[in-house]
């Protein structure tokens, strides 16, 4: 099929159906027009038996999921623009009240994992059979491919003085870990810090477009950074900031706090004389809609923490980027959310796989992406690609994932 213009007849145009027209039209470079009444390439009031999801200003609800046709199931009608518009807008974890130990939603909790959907672009596979349905073939989309880092620790030891250096050798001698004390001797008399991975970024910054999230605070049970006024912080943090694009890594607190947000934005913002709108929480800890509603507040119009620290896969359902859409407000946003597939504290950690695992693991992520498009992105660490401690061997699986845009 060719057209200029897709139109879709609805009975009642609300901000749902078109949010989740953007989603599966727009998003894909595709024009759309909701009509009333008269021709139309697509009668969502008939061809999918609508249900009355995005007609309503429902937020609790319990959608039961048809496996046979791989689509859940509203007021006992099998909806895909439904059943995309539940995924994407994250209903389910407004009204989820159980959290992690973090304050978390996992993804153990998510009802796609309960249904096997996790490491499935699933609302992407939803939005290509409506367009199949219409006639519309994007086999051949590209897909795009970011590396991204998050700099919690930016030294084991470089530059770490008084009171936290005080605290940390004593702890070593206590646990008699004579391999930390001759680490930290070798470092302070000039040799390589551990942690120190930065020129590997900027090489792999060389050939990809790549984003770094860096924690400014320092003071925090979860907050271990080196001092944000350390000169030499400073300086390699504006240094870095020339060959990647610097975005915030907002402290385990903030999430629900404008004034921390934007302190902490306006920091990064003086080092690197550049304006940041760019953000990913420390932890990954967030919750709808308070968090986000705080990033707007802030300044911050992009965030990248859509994904799960406890499993890999597609928390949102695709590896698109896309606005936030406020359920409470049933308002599309000025956010844009740009999921990611994979963290390496993931695999090693949480997941416990080996490397080769772990390569087998991040190759069909990569393949999902592959075919249903969108942005194949994922999170590593400065402290984790440097083959040190229990992270022994998993420089390799970061170096597979770099191979694999260009199979």
């Amino acid at each position: 099929m060719t057209t200029t213009q897709v139109k879709i007849k609805v009975d009642r145009i609300t901000p749902r159906i078109q949010y989740t027209c953007d989603f599966v039209f727009r998003n894909r470079g595709i024009d759309f027009k909701l009509v009333l009444d008269g021709s139309c390439d697509y009668d969502y009031t008939t061809d999918v038996n609508a249900s009355s999801l995005l007609y309503e200003e429902l937020i609790e609800i319990n959608p039961t999921f048809d496996q046979s046709n791989q689509v859940f199931v509203f007021d006992d009608k099998e909806d895909l623009f439904a059943s995309i518009f539940y995924v994407l807008s994250r209903m389910e974890e407004y009204s989820h009240p159980d959290r992690d130990h973090h304050d978390r939603f996992t993804a153990s909790q998510s009802v796609l994992n309960k249904y096997g959907l996790l490491q499935k672009a699933i609302c992407d596979r939803w939005a290509q059979r409506i367009l199949e349905t219409i006639g519309i073939d994007l086999s051949s989309e590209s897909i795009g491919f970011e590396p991204t880092f998050d700099i919690d620790n930016t030294y084991a030891y470089r530059y770490k003085i008084g009171i936290r250096r005080s605290l940390s050798i004593l702890r070593d001698r206590i646990q008699r870990n004579t391999s930390r004390l001759k680490e930290r001797k070798v470092v302070e008399q000039g040799g390589r810090d551990p942690y120190d991975t930065f020129d590997f970024i900027r090489d792999i910054a060389t050939k990809f477009s790549v984003r770094v999230f860096w924690l400014v605070e320092s003071k925090g049970k979860f907050d271990r950074n080196l001092d944000i006024n350390h000169f030499e912080h400073q300086r390699l943090i504006a240094d870095l900031s020339e060959s990647v694009s610097l975005g915030i890594h907002p402290s385990y607190e903030s999430f629900e706090s404008v004034s921390m947000v934007t302190k902490e934005r306006e920091t990064l913002e003086k080092i690197i004389e550049k304006p940041i709108d760019s953000s990913r929480q420390h932890y990954l800890r967030f919750g709808m809609p308070e968090s986000y509603r705080v990033l707007l507040r802030s300044g911050i119009k992009n965030d990248y923490t859509m994904g799960f620290a406890d499993g890999t896969g597609f928390r949102a359902g695709t590896a698109r980027s896309f606005r936030w859409y406020d359920l409470l407000e049933e308002s599309e946003t000025d956010l844009m959310i740009h999921p990611f597939v994979y963290m390496d504290g993931t695999l090693n950690e949480y997941l416990g796989l080996t490397p080769n695992v772990a390569i087998e693991e991040i190759s069909k992520l990569y393949q999902e992406v592959k075919k249903c498009g969108g942005t194949y992105r994922f999170i590593w660490h400065n402290e984790t690609i440097g083959d040190y401690n229990h992270w022994k061997g998993w420089k390799a699986v970061l170096d597979h994932t770099l191979t694999l845009h260009h199979e």
